[in-house]
């Protein structure tokens, strides 16, 4: 953005992120008029300077803002005239903690749009904005990115200066190479190397942060702040149990239903963002039917313009399934992270369980919706005692702490909802048949009413709705021209 008497000013942007939130520039001691009033035009109600008071102008340039003082450099040494970016940076993270904590804290419970400025909005600056972005997931590319736009807008707004402020220092060549990169340029190798500084030392940029004194509310104020409201809408198909010699009980067609829901979906106002497929595409291990179903998910992809993501069931073939489908598979999609996780054994592997945590330990920017067959809640169905994930522990150790908004399951054939570790979870009804729920033990009826869910997630909460495939019996229509598929 061009500002008149300020630089390097734009706002930040990236998934997940909310628009117009989060601004940074250079110093405003030297704001024109134009250039106040675009400020204003943005909103901007909260100005953060991470200068110490030798560096300020006399007087705070007015607007319509608050103007809050952070200095992240210790006052007693103030800014280095000279040094090694990259130990610049780690002496920050290291010794100066505290500081980097409170003017975080600023930004996640002052009033908002907030700029945040430090004299050339490069340095302290891009190095709160990266603890941020980190602290609520967003990617490490998207953060680098952002840094690395300063340094084509420092150079030529600062270089002359720079150069005569280093004819005064006694510095050799190598020193003085170091020196014009301290104050002009933003590689993004460096502060890649300060984030990895952090995590070598405390696993995840939120336990660094905690161990500086931000707590869990500062933390959800933060992702308040900073992240974008979106929902995601996720059409769950489950237990399709397609079969390619013959009909399951003569009439259920599993692709074919595949493809009347897609029909059904394309014609109401409920449009997914994507679609989860959760075990059982096959009947009793009848891998043939995977390259038709791979097909007919490829028509999904191209029909609904977003992607599938497929796990598997018990009654999947493992080695033919992992051919065609592959294995626990991880989408983005709205700033949400969709992973599908492989119970196909009943239960989940130590080494999947492995993965699973590895992928976990950086949260997405809305969170993470996490997709397995077996529901790690049990059915209260008599006929489905003890057919719940297996060593359910192991996984709620595993969710510990982590971003997870939902869990959605199958295997039931009764769609259902429960909590698990603190978690939602919603178990999808299926393709193939409705189980009765109230019949004895040793009793299984099923019932063709096919159904799929339509589930809604968002920061705020989760929400499913069961849509049968059939369509019903239309029993009262306020609108007489609205059909019944598009209702």
């Amino acid at each position: 953005m061009e500002v008149a008497g300020t630089f390097n000013m734009r706002a930040v942007a990236g998934p997940g992120l909310m628009p117009h939130t989060l601004f940074r520039s250079a110093a405003l001691d030297h704001l024109h008029t134009e250039g106040r009033d675009m400020l204003c035009a943005y909103g901007i109600r909260t100005v953060i300077d991470l200068r110490d008071a030798t560096e300020r102008a006399t007087a705070d340039t007015t607007g319509d803002w608050t103007v809050a003082h952070h200095p992240l450099y210790d006052p007693r040494t103030g800014p280095p005239q000279a040094g090694d970016i990259a130990h610049v940076y780690r002496s920050l993270l290291d010794d100066r903690g505290g500081a980097l904590v409170e003017a975080l804290r600023a930004l996640a419970c002052s009033p908002a749009p907030v700029l945040v400025h430090c004299t050339a909005g490069k340095d302290r600056t891009g190095l709160l904005v990266a603890l941020a972005l980190a602290a609520v997931g967003v990617p490490d590319a998207v953060i680098l990115d952002d840094y690395a736009r300063s340094g084509t807008q420092v150079r030529p707004h600062r270089e002359e200066a720079v150069r005569r402020l280093l004819t005064e220092l006694a510095l050799d060549s190598a020193e003085h190479a170091r020196a014009l990169e301290l104050h002009l340029d933003s590689p993004p190798s460096v502060l890649a190397g300060a984030l990895t500084h952090v995590r070598s030392r405390h696993g995840t940029m939120t336990n660094y942060l905690r161990a500086q004194g931000f707590t869990d509310t500062d933390l959800a104020a933060l992702r308040t702040r900073l992240l974008d409201a979106t929902t995601l809408t996720v059409l769950h198909l489950s237990d399709v149990h397609a079969s390619a010699s013959a009909p399951l009980h003569s009439r259920v067609d599993g692709i074919a239903r595949v493809r009347r829901v897609a029909d059904r979906v394309e014609s109401s106002t409920l449009r997914p963002d994507v679609v989860v497929v959760t075990g059982d595409l096959s009947h009793h291990g009848d891998g043939s039917s995977y390259p038709a179903l791979a097909s007919v998910f490829d028509e999904l992809r191209g029909r609904l313009g977003c992607p599938v993501v497929v796990v598997p069931g018990n009654h999947d073939e493992p080695r033919r399934f992992t051919a065609v489908f592959g294995r626990n598979p991880v989408e983005h999609v709205h700033g949400f992270r969709v992973i599908g996780l492989d119970t196909a054994a009943g239960s989940v592997s130590r080494e999947d369980l492995d993965l699973l945590r590895s992928e976990l330990r950086s949260p997405a920017p809305n969170g993470t919706v996490l997709a397995l067959h077996h529901p790690p809640v049990p059915s209260p169905a008599a006929t489905l005692a003890g057919r719940e994930l297996a060593a359910p522990e192991e996984l709620a150790a595993a969710l510990a702490g982590s971003d997870v908004v939902a869990i959605l399951a199958g295997h039931f054939h009764h769609p259902m909802s429960g909590v698990f570790a603190g978690i939602p979870v919603w178990v999808g009804g299926s393709l193939a048949y409705l189980q009765d729920t109230g019949t004895p033990a040793d009793t299984v009826i099923g019932f063709d009413a096919p159904m799929y869910s339509m589930v809604r997630c968002s920061r705020h909460g989760v929400s499913a709705l069961p849509v049968p495939l059939h369509t019903p019996d239309v029993l009262f229509r306020s609108n007489p021209t609205l059909t019944a598929a598009a209702s």
